[in-house]
């Protein structure tokens, strides 16, 4: 019997496990559309894209776009691999290592991380030996900052550490201010928020001996993130000062990217300060300016969080929605990992036991990509949602789970903040048995 259509999940599974129909997976997800079959029933706000629907003419249209992007992909990639062998038989191997390194940005910017992460690595190997050290600075700090984006924390410390040491020996002033601030970073991931400040600052200090003029991207980044940890150390008048400092470089140095993050940070501020007007408001405008797909879905997320705390659930589901969308149309898995764990929080917060189909979502998808860091975030959280509906002994099990993960990962913060949900469920549970 014909049929008109199908779910993504039945289309998939028709499919092989090879890594050349990934585009073809993901453009079939950007096709299918919600089931009108399924918009009377209340478990369709929490439809994964799994269950969206193809027809076989969006079915023929994604196979023709996945070929012709798959097409595109290795000629870009071949293209990519051009100067690096040229350089390499022209025997300029700093110059064949940075070439990769814009091989791995450009797999980056696509969403792509693990092969950013395969591409740093490569120009690593091929910069070790010179005697020049440019371009292993470089390399070092772009492994770093793909290992912090995986939540490797270990591996992206030691990454920035060599790469500041190395800037440090070669006098390369900027290089090293550029890894100290990456070095930073991680502590700001890890939720060790007064040794980042300790560390941001102490970069700040570096660049004031620098001449009067430079740096001044680099200072602009430092506010940025004095301005963030501030925020979360809940010191308001310093993260208005630091927000400050950071928008009077954005004003003189347009970098639209770098605004967003100020504005996304100082949004944040004001939802702390009870100021959600004003911080739906920044949220959006940060939204609006041209910036990746990863900073959009974080903030289309946020909106969505925020709106749902002011009681307005309508506009939250399409911020949510919107959310999704990007995430799809960027064709990453990781975004779609974030996004499917933000929509069961705010599943989580309204009380809607049917949220754990997008924590089951982005769990699969995690551990299907190795994104260690957001599969134990995810569990955290999946644990309050399976408390809420009695599944304590699963709610057990995710948060041992967790704490056992973020403490492979170094990620303190959390690590401290799952051990504590942990240890106030087996309190409770240990008191209900005594009561019964």
């Amino acid at each position: 019997m014909q049929r008109a259509d199908a779910a993504v999940e039945e289309v998939l599974a028709l499919l092989p496990p090879l890594d050349d129909l990934e585009v073809l997976r993901l453009r079939l997800i950007s096709s299918a559309q919600p089931d009108p079959r399924r918009t009377w029933d209340s478990s369709s706000a929490f439809a994964t894209v799994d269950k969206r629907i193809l027809r076989p003419d969006e079915i023929d249209r994604a196979l023709d776009d996945a070929e012709a992007a798959l097409r595109e992909y290795v000629s870009s990639l071949h293209q990519g691999l051009r100067p690096v062998l040229r350089s390499f038989f022209a025997g300029d191997f700093d110059a064949a290592a940075r070439h990769l390194v814009a091989l791995g940005e450009q797999h980056e910017e696509m969403g792509r991380v693990r092969s950013a992460h395969q591409c740093y690595g490569a120009a690593l190997r091929v910069s070790l030996p010179l005697a020049e050290k440019g371009a292993q600075v470089l390399a070092l700090r772009r492994v770093g900052r793909i290992s912090l984006a995986l939540g490797e924390f270990q591996e992206a410390a030691s990454h920035y550490e060599r790469s500041a040491e190395l800037a440090r020996d070669s006098a390369d002033l900027h290089a090293e201010v550029i890894a100290r601030t990456g070095r930073s970073n991680v502590y700001l991931w890890q939720g060790r928020w007064p040794e980042a400040e300790a560390a941001y600052r102490a970069v700040l200090e570096l660049t004031e001996v620098s001449s009067k003029g430079t740096l001044e991207l680099e200072r602009g980044y430092l506010f940025n993130n004095l301005g963030n940890v501030a925020t979360r150390l809940e010191r308001i008048d310093d993260a208005e000062e630091w927000f400050e400092r950071a928008l009077a470089i954005w004003n003189v140095h347009p970098s639209p990217q770098d605004l967003a993050v100020c504005l996304h940070n100082m949004a944040h501020l004001r939802a702390l300060q009870g100021r959600t007007d004003e911080a739906s408001a920044i949220y959006e405008q940060a939204f609006e300016l041209p910036i990746t797909p990863t900073l959009r879905v974080a903030i289309a997320v946020d909106i969505a969080e925020l709106r749902l705390q002011q009681g307005h659930v309508t506009q939250a589901e399409e911020w949510a929605h919107v959310a999704e969308e990007h995430a799809i149309a960027a064709a990453s898995p990781y975004l779609l990992v974030r996004f499917y764990h933000s929509r069961g929080n705010i599943a989580r917060s309204r009380g809607d036991a049917d949220g754990f189909t997008l924590y089951e979502k982005a769990l699969e998808i995690a551990r299907a990509k190795g994104y260690t860091y957001l599969e134990a975030e995810t569990l955290a959280d999946y644990a309050e949602l399976r408390l809420q509906t009695g599944g304590v002994e699963e709610a057990q099990a995710y948060l041992e789970r967790a704490c056992e993960m973020f403490a492979g990962l170094g990620a303190v913060k959390d690590q401290a903040h799952a051990e504590e949900a942990l240890a106030r469920l087996i309190a409770e549970s240990s008191l209900s048995a005594a009561e019964g």
